[in-house]
C-alpha cells in the first residue's frame, strides 16, 4: 500500500526527531563519561603551566598596578587553554622561606553545548571558581619589603612541578632589582663586570640559576627612574645571564617595560 504525502511527510518528521533524540541521549553519556576534574579543577595529567611572579617589595603607582592585572589576565583569556595550570606566586621577604602560591588552579571550559551541557552553569563555574580568585590574586596590593628574592624565587620554581610541563609560560613582573642581604644586592652594586660572579658566589650550594625546558619568559619590568647609574648596569649585567640556560620548543626570553615610575 502505497503512502500518501502527509503520511510520507510524518515519517521524515518522526526519523529527524528520531535522530536528534538519538544526539541528545549520545551528548549526555558522553558527558557523563568525561575524566572527573580534581580539587584543583585539573583533569588527567597537566601538561601546560602558566606561571605568573609578581614582585611584592615595592608599592606601585596605580597605572602599573593596573597594567599589571590588564597584561596578566589578557594572557590568561586569550593564550593559556582549557586544562592549562595556572599559579601566581606574590613574591617578598617571606618567600625565602615560604614560597607559596596565591592561586593555582586548571583553567575550566568556558562554553558548552547547549543541547547537551548547561552553558549557563559552566559560565557561572568558571567565573566564580577560576576568573574571580585569580583575579583577586593579581589585585593584592605589594608592600615595601624589607627583601627581594625574585631571582631565588624564580630558581625555586624552576625546580618545582610548576614549570616542568611539556610546555611553560612564566611571567614576570618587577623591577628587576635582586635584594637579599647580607649576600647579594644590586642596590649596592657598584662593579657591573663582577655582577654575575657575586651573584653565582652567593649562590654557593644552591643551583646557580635556572634551566628551564619548553618555557617562554616574558620579563614585565617595572620601571626605577630613583636608581643610580651604576645599579642598573649591574641588573643589566645580570638578568640575561639568569635566563641564558633555556632550551627546547617555545624557549624564549622577551622583555617589555611596564607604566608608572
Amino acid at each position: 500500500m502505497a503512502l500518501s504525502k502527509k503520511d510520507k511527510k510524518g515519517l521524515v518528521l518522526m526519523t529527524i526527531a528520531g535522530g536528534v533524540l538519538l544526539a541528545m541521549v549520545g551528548g549526555k553519556l558522553a558527558v557523563g563519561s568525561k575524566p572527573k576534574s580534581e580539587a584543583d579543577g585539573c583533569v588527567g595529567a597537566v601538561t601546560a603551566n602558566t606561571v605568573i611572579v609578581f614582585d611584592h617589595s615595592e608599592q606601585l603607582t596605580d597605572q602599573t598596578r593596573a597594567e599589571i592585572v590588564a597584561r596578566a589576565l589578557a594572557y590568561i583569556r586569550d593564550k593559556t587553554q582549557t586544562n592549562e595550570r595556572v599559579t601566581v606566586f606574590n613574591v617578598s621577604e617571606v618567600s625565602r622561606t615560604s614560597l607559596a602560591p596565591a592561586f593555582s588552579r586548571c583553567k575550566p571550559s568556558q562554553a558548552g553545548n547547549r543541547l547537551v551541557e548547561d552553558v549557563r552553569g559552566i559560565e557561572k563555574a568558571y567565573k566564580r571558581d577560576f576568573l574571580e580568585p585569580v583575579t583577586m590574586a593579581l589585585s593584592a596590593a605589594p608592600s615595601n619589603a624589607k627583601e627581594s628574592p625574585i631571582a631565588q624565587a624564580i630558581i625555586d620554581l624552576s625546580l618545582s612541578q610548576y614549570l616542568r610541563g611539556q610546555r611553560n609560560t612564566l611571567l614576570v613582573f618587577s623591577d628587576l632589582m635582586e635584594h637579599t642581604p647580607p649576600k647579594f644586592s644590586l642596590y649596592s652594586c657598584g662593579d657591573a663586570a663582577r655582577t654575575v660572579a657575586l651573584f653565582r658566589e652567593s649562590r654557593r650550594g644552591a643551583q646557580e640559576r635556572p634551566k628551564f625546558a619548553n618555557t617562554s619568559v616574558y620579563l614585565n619590568v617595572v620601571p626605577r627612574i630613583d636608581l643610580p647609574k651604576a645599579s642598573l648596569k649591574c641588573r643589566d649585567q645580570l638578568w640575561p645571564w639568569f635566563f641564558g640556560d633555556n632550551e627546547g620548543a617555545g624557549a624564549k626570553v622577551e622583555i617589555d617595560y611596564l607604566p608608572g615610575a
